[in-house]
């Protein structure tokens, strides 16, 4: 028997009616067999899906969008794409929503409040069912547009109180290492913080100050240094300090990019990390014990971990459930941190 192949021209892709035409059957059939949805008997539905395949067809997800109001693709907007932590974060969360039948639209928005714009304008554009904010910091234009958008998730820094928000616990993270840091015999404590428009720094620094003076510490303003979460913001904070009488014999930075860039100019005037002064960073952005660079030659940074893979899989999780619940309150989900004692911290040197 010499199987029988409707020809198809190759400009256009193959609908129903050419496998319902080539099975001998109705389009409606086909079309229940394909969704999955009313019956089709085990042998019709397996010569339905043969011929699909054998003719190239494929669902129309436009088609498919205007019937169940759902695209199946979540957009997900990240601060900084040379970042170490983000990788972790959108693995977690294309986990979740893969799972479901999601597809993820990755945008880097470089922290760039125009650029956020026209990204958040894109997936708009291609009705998304959701959005996940990782690490933003919104534009007013941005917020406007969200207002009647779809659901939105946000890690790491939220816009205001109530929304969907998934991040570590910021307040155990920088008590753990102040903890650590006064065990070691340190009083004089510098901070070096994250930029102020970011709700994740502002927890951080008021943390700070309530952890030390839980401590029995006082904040000497002088130590108390705004950087921007870059390593050259931990050079200049660096350099201030070492300009205060006493100077500190520990350094807090808000993430590890700034504790580098500590490290960095300290060795650069001829000081040891952690004999003279010891450095903490925040984030464990490197996830290992052994952390080197050509320039720093810094053996494994202590700092606090945050659960990178497991806050992707929460905003994940949360991003999903409000596509179930549209009307249900905004949630909040806290994850714990843990503290990496490596080689950067040290007792207070003597004399």
């Amino acid at each position: 028997m010499v199987e029988r192949v409707v020809p198809i021209p190759s400009a256009r892709r193959p609908t129903l009616i050419d496998i319902a035409r080539e099975c001998g059957l109705s389009r409606a059939t086909v079309a229940r067999a394909l969704s999955g949805k009313g019956y089709v008997d085990l042998d019709r539905r397996r010569l339905i899906q043969e011929t699909a395949d054998r003719l190239g067809y494929r669902t129309s997800t436009i088609a498919r969008a205007l019937r169940t109001q759902r695209t199946s693709s979540v957009g997900v907007l990240i601060a900084d794409i040379t970042n170490p932590i983000f990788p972790q974060i959108v693995k977690g969360i294309d986990e979740i929503v893969s799972s479901d039948g999601h597809t993820i639209f990755l945008s880097n928005t470089d922290e760039d409040p125009q650029k956020q714009v026209a990204i958040v304008r894109s997936l708009l554009d291609r009705q998304v069912d959701g959005i996940v904010m990782v690490s933003q910091t919104l534009a007013d234009e941005t917020l406007k547009l969200l207002e009647h958008g779809p659901p939105c998730v946000f890690v790491n820094r939220r816009p205001y109180e109530g929304v969907d928000y998934v991040g570590p616990d910021n307040e155990q993270g920088i008590e753990l290492l102040l903890t650590h840091l006064r065990g070691l015999g340190h009083q004089r404590i510098a901070y070096v913080s994250g930029p102020s428009h970011s709700s994740t720094s502002r927890e951080r620094l008021a943390h700070f100050r309530v952890s030390m003076a839980a401590c029995g510490l006082e904040v000497d303003e002088r130590l108390v240094f705004a950087g921007n979460y870059y390593k050259e913001s931990g050079a200049k904070a660096a350099e201030a300090f070492m300009a205060v009488t006493p100077r500190p014999t520990a350094i807090l930075a808000a993430n590890d990019f700034v504790a580098l860039g500590i490290v960095g100019y300290l060795h650069s005037i001829g000081l040891n990390t952690p004999a003279d002064i010891s450095v903490t960073g925040f984030d464990d952005m490197f996830d290992s014990s052994l952390m080197e660079t050509e320039a720093l030659k810094v053996e494994g940074l202590t700092t606090v971990n945050q659960p990178k893979r497991h806050l992707g899989r929460a905003a994940g999780k949360l991003l999903l459930e409000r596509l179930g619940a549209p009307d249900a309150p905004g949630r909040k989900v806290i994850l714990p941190t843990e503290l990496r004692i490596r080689h950067t911290t040290g007792p207070v040197r003597k004399g």
